[in-house]
């Protein structure tokens, strides 16, 4: 199991962008030290008072810069029109070189019904152009020079520099919440990061399955790429302390906060009535019915986990058992030294119990405490 960590920059009453900005810079950087695997975030546009990350292309190499060994993975890159793909391979291409081989990244077709209506794109064609775009992406990176004529991109031989360093292209990932983008996902041989998009656990299990049918059908492109096989689970929000009141205490006005904007975004989706969309009425629905039981939602869907560290160990081992092999968790909106204690509880408590040598976990009756300058905790 690999362990990530996605911010989106959460402003909090009262707070500069750029206070929150720069804090997240921190907090990602320290998930290294805290022994993650990979850290990033997300793409959002016009979530004004909220979620601040619209330009993360600006943010990539300054992680990079800032951290020596650990993946930076952007999740993900909105594929539609306004960043046309020549544009993406290029960034794709400088990311290679900046972090030395240390970037991946997820792509996807937009669940904000915002981004359509600010940037002019049509509903019912995003899963269409999604597809059109990553190839064109993935073409102008492993090709001396790409011609590509299609519905949505025209293109005559042109050549994408610099050149990607890397002998293969970066680990690949599709962001799905429906049954058909897990299958597509899979038999494109891209990995996925998958969501259940709080519909519950016997839907998550579904589309997982729905990607590895997918999966043996695997067609990269023109071979142009290895498969990736990895299923990345993907939480919203997650949030750890010493018990599980006490997260719920901590986290629960932020929680609240995140699942209106979440409610409000899926309810803007299921407007549009375009195809690939009409399963988010459900979750507009399910979300708007439950918002307010926290604990109800944290045990019957793998969106949440908000608990301990005994609590995250428990619910990463449902979601390994079920074909995840790597679950990044949106550690955003609590405040900066809480964003801090909780990757450090993860990362002292979580991520062991899955990485280290099996016995080298000893059993006693000490505390578990926490390191100078975050903060002490005692289980």
């Amino acid at each position: 199991m690999k362990f990530g960590v996605v911010s989106e920059a959460q402003v909090n009453l009262g707070m500069s962008y750029g206070v929150r900005l720069r804090e997240t810079i921190k907090e990602l950087v320290f998930a290294e030290e805290m022994g993650f695997d990979f850290i990033g975030t997300s793409e959002q546009h016009f979530m004004e008072g909220q979620w601040s990350i619209s330009a993360p292309e600006v943010i990539m190499p300054i992680l990079a810069d800032r951290t020596n060994s650990i993946k930076i993975r952007q999740m993900a890159i909105t594929c539609l029109g306004f960043n046309h793909p020549l544009r993406v391979a290029e960034r794709v291409a400088t990311m290679d070189i900046l972090s030395n081989g240390r970037f991946e990244f997820a792509t996807a077709r937009s669940n904000n019904e915002k981004y359509m209506r600010g940037f002019g794109v049509d509903p019912e064609k995003t899963r269409d152009e999604w597809r059109e775009h990553i190839e064109v992406v993935i073409r102008a990176l492993a090709q001396d020079e790409i011609t590509y004529h299609g519905d949505y991109y025209d293109i005559d031989g042109v050549s994408v520099t610099p050149r990607l360093e890397s002998q293969e292209l970066p680990p690949i990932y599709a962001t799905a919440t429906s049954p058909e983008t897990h299958y597509l996902a899979g038999k494109m041989g891209l990995g996925v990061m998958t969501a259940d998009s709080y519909l519950g656990w016997e839907y998550q299990q579904m589309v997982i399955d729905e990607y590895k049918r997918g999966l043996k059908e695997a067609e990269p492109i023109d071979n142009l790429y290895p498969v990736n096989p990895h299923i990345t689970g993907f939480t919203f929000p997650a949030y750890c302390a010493a018990t599980k009141e006490q997260a719920f205490d901590d986290a629960a006005v932020s929680m609240r906060a995140m699942l209106k904007s979440v409610e409000d975004l899926a309810a803007g989706l299921a407007g549009t009535k375009a195809p690939g969309y009409q399963y988010w009425q459900k979750l507009y629905e399910n979300i708007r019915d439950r918002s307010d039981d926290l604990q109800y939602l944290n045990d019957t869907t793998p969106m949440l986990m908000v608990g301990d560290p005994d609590f995250f160990i428990e619910r990463c081992e449902r979601l390994e058992a079920m074909g995840i092999d790597e679950v990044v968790l949106k550690i955003d909106g609590y405040g900066h030294s809480k964003t801090l204690k909780t990757i450090e509880l993860i990362g002292k408590y979580v991520i062991p119990h899955f990485k280290a040598r099996k016995g080298s976990i000893p059993e006693n009756s000490f505390t578990r405490v926490g390191i100078e300058g975050v903060g002490k905790f005692e289980l």
